[in-house]
């Protein structure tokens, strides 16, 4: 994988976000689209009755809910956070909440794009399942968020979402519980052709996986306002030398390091893809002295917050 940017037009302010639709007092949903640039089905058959991707996606953003892109055919490349995967049919390309991306076909797309969030997950899956977020796909420097499929492979999934497809098509609401036993298969069997298959039960609370799985989860949802150790330490009923000591021998990094990073990597963002100041971005970030980020930021790039946007968007433009 290579480290790139994209070109694409900057908002002002900050990124889009996507959210799913859902009216106040509705259960969960689970989605599904067609690519943008899939070549014409027929109205006959179940992929050409579902509508593309309703959202504007030909700039980068990011989205609220959880994101399975599975390629039938097709060829591109699929830009996240700074990182570029080339896409390369037949393959599952998996997408958590909050990161920026941006899918850049050069050959016409078929296959399905799964949308969901982890209400839907949660709301139809049982004692035994893996939290969402500890899905490996899911998570940042557990796994790579692609898997490649062979011809069988292709199939059986194939299979499962033609089958998600027709109950989707179908408009019942009681199929909404038939669906979210059809996507824990598909992530379940997902795992299971890894060439490292993780223990799919779901461990106990003082596991010291569950105890790293639960802080990263936390740390994803929190570390806009939540900075300290202590804060997170305290949440998990554990002494913060204790979670710093788990979380190091589960990513190689402490604790406190772990919430920096998932800050700079949000300033990354923000210098890039928008037009807001350092100084909005300290703010935004919940950092209430600019110089104190502009310092940190210098010390974990080698630049300064300037520096960093000249530098990248001159590298995109060459």
């Amino acid at each position: 994988m290579k480290e790139t940017i994209l070109t694409s037009t900057l908002p002002t302010h900050s990124l889009p976000t996507h959210s799913l639709p859902k009216a106040a007092g509705e259960a969960p949903v689970l989605k599904i689209f067609r690519f943008k640039n899939s070549p014409p089905e027929s109205k006959t058959t179940a992929p050409g009755l579902l509508p593309v991707t309703p959202l504007p996606t030909n700039a980068p953003h990011r989205h609220s809910y959880y994101e399975i892109l599975f390629f039938e055919e097709g060829q591109g490349f699929h830009e996240v956070d700074f990182r570029t995967y080339p896409v390369s049919a037949p393959s599952v390309h998996f997408l958590p909440p909050g990161k920026v991306h941006l899918l850049t076909p050069t050959s016409d797309c078929r296959g399905y794009i799964m949308a969901f969030s982890e209400g839907f997950y949660s709301f139809y899956g049982t004692p035994q399942s893996v939290p969402l977020s500890q899905v490996p796909f899911f998570q940042s420097g557990v796994h790579e968020p692609v898997l490649s499929l062979n011809e069988e492979t292709k199939r059986y999934l194939q299979y499962l979402l033609e089958n998600m497809v027709g109950d989707l098509l179908e408009g019942s609401a009681e199929n909404s519980a038939i669906l979210g036993s059809y996507l824990h298969i598909f992530l379940q069997k997902c795992q299971r052709l890894t060439t490292r298959p993780p223990d799919l039960s779901a461990p106990s609370a003082t596991h010291p996986s569950d105890l790293t799985g639960r802080f990263r989860e936390m740390v994803e949802k929190n570390f806009r306002e939540m900075h300290e150790v202590q804060q997170y330490a305290t949440a998990l009923d554990v002494t913060p030398d204790y979670l710093s000591k788990i979380v190091k021998k589960s990513v190689g990094v402490s604790a406190g390091e772990y919430i920096l990073d998932k800050l700079l990597l949000e300033a990354k963002r923000l210098l890039v893809f928008t037009q807001m100041s350092s100084k909005e971005i300290s703010y935004h970030i919940h950092i209430e002295d600019p110089s104190y980020f502009g310092r940190i930021f210098k010390r974990k790039t080698g630049l300064t917050p300037n520096e960093y946007r000249i530098s990248v968007r001159k590298s995109a433009s060459q």
